[in-house]
């Protein structure tokens, strides 16, 4: 599921392509270009479905267990893995992932281990995704969350739902998390990549704060904070310079007073292999004012009542 991804998602796909049979992604009303991209790489021949989402508001776990679950049925497949468009598999392996999967208890859906990767350079020329973004990653995580890779008993269980962030299936009223399946990392792992420069982030903050209020306020769905208080620097007037957009990468989705500073956390060298040749370039820079301007719109004409019957409606 993505919106606004444009200097990543040509990478996105044509990496992540190279290790799965195929991808079907959500464009959550994306206006930044995104959506052109993804048709160009359809119009390749690229196993690649787009699935058009205009609801403003961010259902990401309802999206993304209907989206399982079509794949599942319509495409016959063994496991989907739930991606985000910062989220390129780091797999060793297409032989050894295919046993580690084979032995996957029935029943059971798969984990697999989520690495932080920090940029050498948020200011890159353009703002262009390219290696240096995927070089180093924290030698140890903090957050002690994994990412779903769901299997298709998903099929076998009504209830079942994948949680937001992608990073369980849980069931409606379980005090717990069920098992799941623990895949080794040096066969798949997760390589994210949250903060790529100030803009993409800036354009993050504000619109997904407001996307997921609107969510929690339709629906009562669990408000995720560190938007909002990444939301409330940036009202205050705080400026997300090249040192504080490291710090926030560096302790990223781990509650503020878990933070730690920058210069205290490891990185190790750990590049992924992004042997992919971009061809489409972004139709427009990020502008978080644009994409606020978009997604306010849409809002507004999402929650305009409909006329009745017999009535006239004024626009």
């Amino acid at each position: 599921m993505v919106r606004d991804e444009a200097d990543v998602i040509e990478t996105f796909v044509r990496h992540n392509l190279n290790l799965l049979d195929g991808l079907a992604i959500v464009d959550h009303g994306s206006t930044d270009g995104t959506r052109e991209i993804l048709l160009k790489l359809q119009a390749e021949g690229l196993e690649l479905r787009i699935v058009p989402d205009s609801n403003a508001a961010f259902f990401q776990s309802r999206r993304m267990t209907e989206i399982a679950r079509e794949t599942l049925r319509r495409e016959s497949a063994d496991f989907v893995f739930a991606l985000d468009a910062d989220e390129f598999l780091k797999i060793e392996s297409r032989a050894r992932l295919e046993r580690a999967l084979a032995v996957v208890p029935p029943g059971l859906h798969a984990l697999a281990h989520w690495f932080t990767y920090v940029p050498d350079d948020f200011e890159t020329k353009g703002g262009a995704f390219g290696p240096g973004h995927l070089w180093w990653r924290l030698k140890h995580e903090r957050h002690a969350m994994h990412k779903i890779v769901v299997s298709g008993c998903l099929l076998r269980q009504p209830g079942a739902y994948i949680t937001d962030g992608n990073h369980l299936v849980s069931f409606p009223g379980a005090m717990k998390p069920p098992a799941h399946a623990r895949l080794p990392s040096d066969i798949v792992a997760y390589a994210h990549c949250p903060v790529r420069s100030r803009k993409q982030l800036e354009g993050k903050v504000v619109v997904g704060y407001f996307a997921d209020l609107a969510a929690a306020q339709a629906s009562g769905k669990k408000f995720a904070h560190h938007w909002g208080e990444l939301y409330e620097e940036l009202r205050a007037g705080a400026e997300f310079t090249p040192e504080r957009l490291r710090e926030i990468a560096c302790n990223y989705t781990l509650p503020r007073a878990k933070w730690r500073p920058a210069d205290e956390l490891e990185l190790v060298e750990d590049p992924v292999s992004l042997a992919v040749q971009v061809r489409y370039a972004a139709a427009a820079r990020p502008d978080t004012l644009r994409r606020l301007m978009h997604f306010t719109e849409g809002l507004i004409i999402q929650q305009r009542p409909k006329a009745r019957a017999g009535t006239i409606e004024i626009i």
